[in-house]
């Protein structure tokens, strides 16, 4: 975490000399260095995901519920980093379509879970 941080200062300090002097440099600049860091730490998420695997696999639980999980976690870091960069060229209306668009697909996502969740709540309730 120290060496992020570092970085995410360094890169900081060079996004402000080159910000004052272009804009569109600028977000390409912090687009690349986000993309850097999700590739450096892409490792750890691939070890994150077989570690939660495994636990489900132990547990019993359905496969599916993983996948809800994975692609909710996806839909939520996507968001957020396109609305940080939306914030960031001083777009706050288009970062708050982007942040309601992805609660709407967080739900779409979870679908199964309600439905499942309804089934078992009718079936207790037939007892």
């Amino acid at each position: 975490m120290i060496t992020l941080t570092v970085f995410c200062l360094a890169v900081s300090a060079a996004l402000k000399l080159v910000g004052s002097v272009n804009a569109e440099v600028k977000l390409l600049c912090t687009v690349l260095a986000v993309c850097l860091i999700s590739g450096r730490y892409f490792e750890s998420f691939r070890n994150i995901y077989s570690a939660v695997t495994e636990l489900f696999s132990r547990t019993g639980l359905d496969a599916d519920y993983l996948a809800i999980i994975i692609k909710s976690l996806g839909i939520c870091f996507t968001t957020q980093i396109g609305c940080d960069c939306c914030r960031d060229c001083g777009e706050g209306a288009l970062a708050s379509q982007l942040e309601l668009a992805g609660k709407a697909a967080m739900i779409l996502v979870s679908v199964p879970l309600f439905e499942n969740a309804a089934e078992i709540v009718g079936s207790l309730m037939q007892v």
